[in-house]
C-alpha cells in the first residue's frame, strides 16, 4: 500500500508543485507550459531521485524527493502561489486515479470502477475546494489536466509495476487489487500536509 501514497505527491511535487518551484518560471512568462515542459521537469526528478536514492525502487525515490520538493515549494511561494501548486496537486491526483489509471488496468483486461468511486467520494471535499480555487482565477482543470497526460501515463506505469514487484504479482492482479481493496488504496493516497493547508488556507 505504501507505493500507492506516490501518486498524490509526485503529481505535487512533480507536475504542479514544481511549476511552483523550479517551475515558478513558468508564472512569469506569457507562454503557458506544454506537456513536454511538464514531462521534462517530471523526467528531471526521475535523475535526481535515482541519484539521491539509488537503493529505492524508482517510485519511493521520486516519492522521496517529491515530498521534499512540495514542502520547499509551499514554503517559498505566496499565499495566491501556493493555493494554485494545491489545487493542480489535487486536479493531478484526480486526473491520474480516475482516468489514467483506470486506462492503464482496463488496456490489461481489469477494470477498477471500485476503486474509482472510492477515491472520487473520499478525495470530493479536496476537488471540491480546487476546483474553487481555479475558477477564481480563470483557470480551467481540463485544460492543466492535457498537460499531464505523457507524464502522467509514465508514472501511473511505473507505479503499477513497482507494487507488483514489490508483492510479487502480475501486472493483472496488481490491477485486480486496488478494485478489491478500493477503500483502503483510496484513503492511502493523501495529500501532503503543507499541500493540504494551503488547498484550504482561505
Amino acid at each position: 500500500m505504501k507505493s500507492a501514497g506516490i501518486t498524490v505527491i509526485l503529481i505535487g511535487a512533480a507536475v504542479a508543485g514544481l511549476a511552483g518551484y523550479e517551475g515558478l518560471k513558468w508564472l512569469q512568462k506569457q507562454n503557458r507550459p506544454t506537456a513536454a515542459d511538464v514531462t521534462a521537469q517530471v523526467d528531471k526528478l526521475r535523475t535526481e531521485a535515482a541519484q539521491k536514492h539509488p537503493g529505492l525502487s524508482q517510485t519511493d525515490a521520486m516519492k522521496q524527493v517529491a515530498a521534499a520538493k512540495a514542502g520547499t515549494t509551499m514554503k517559498n511561494t505566496s499565499p495566491a502561489q501556493r493555493s494554485r501548486v494545491a489545487a493542480e496537486a489535487v486536479f493531478g491526483s484526480h486526473y491520474m486515479n480516475t482516468r489514467v489509471r483506470p486506462s492503464h488496468c482496463r488496456q490489461l483486461g481489469v477494470e477498477i470502477s471500485s476503486f474509482t468511486s472510492a477515491y472520487e467520494r473520499l478525495h470530493a471535499e479536496e476537488f471540491s475546494r480546487a476546483r474553487t480555487i481555479y475558477a477564481g482565477q480563470g483557470r480551467s482543470p481540463e485544460a492543466f489536466a492535457t498537460l499531464l497526460g505523457p507524464a502522467m501515463q509514465r508514472m501511473v506505469e511505473q507505479d503499477m509495476r513497482d507494487i507488483a514487484q514489490a508483492r510479487g504479482m502480475t501486472p493483472e492482479k496488481t490491477c485486480s487489487a486496488f478494485n478489491e481493496n478500493a477503500e483502503a488504496f483510496a484513503r492511502a493516497i493523501q495529500l501532503p500536509q503543507e499541500i493540504r493547508q494551503a488547498l484550504f488556507a482561505s
